[in-house]
């Protein structure tokens, strides 16, 4: 009940903003991912087709297809589940039952073989734990891939707004390694 407290709370904020300061910001954030993150080393990247108030990737994909990388994004493959596939941009894409845009193709990735993951969020706690949307896709689908040693590096992109000095993360949720935001860059290794 805590969680869809604080995510309610935080949706109702995000929805605060003008079109002009979602631009300006969602801009900012990307350029800092760009400036923080060693992009171009990574070979495989999760994306994510942008949800509601989620932050806009196309400054980071252009800056992956500078540098001729690959690009995967999340398509749900069943009601508990998430699978990676290659995105080409221009390619056709469907809408699921959410309304989030999908890549047609069955070219998937063992999550595994990806670098850098760059994964959406309402919320993050004070540990940065992250607060999705309640369905539990992305923790159910990385699951065993959050213990690993060798994993892809968790990225998430956010407002200041919604970065909590509150504790609700769960040990089935997932634990970002790099939370960037338009004023700051967290790490929680």
């Amino acid at each position: 009940m805590v969680k869809n407290k604080i995510r309610k709370s935080l949706l109702k904020q995000g929805q605060l903003f003008s079109k002009d300061d979602i631009e300006e910001l969602n801009s900012k954030i990307q350029r800092n991912a760009i400036e923080e993150i060693d992009i171009k080393s990574s070979k495989n990247t999760l994306l994510y087709f942008p949800y509601k108030n989620e932050i806009s990737i196309n400054q980071i994909i252009d800056e992956l297809l500078k540098h001729s990388n690959n690009i995967y994004m999340p398509k749900i493959v069943s009601e508990k589940k998430l699978k990676f596939n290659m995105y080409n941009k221009g390619e056709s894409l469907k809408k699921n039952k959410y309304g989030i845009d999908e890549v047609l193709n069955k070219n998937y990735i063992d999550p595994q073989m990806l670098n850098i993951m760059f994964i959406p969020f309402v919320g993050i706690d004070k540990n940065g734990f992250r607060l999705g949307y309640g369905g539990g896709f992305f923790d159910r689908t990385l699951e065993k891939l959050k213990s690993k040693k060798n994993r892809p590096l968790f990225v998430g992109l956010g407002y200041d707004y919604q970065i909590l000095d509150k504790h609700f993360g769960e040990n089935h949720d997932i634990k970002y390694d790099l939370v960037i935001t338009e004023s700051r860059v967290l790490s929680y290794n």
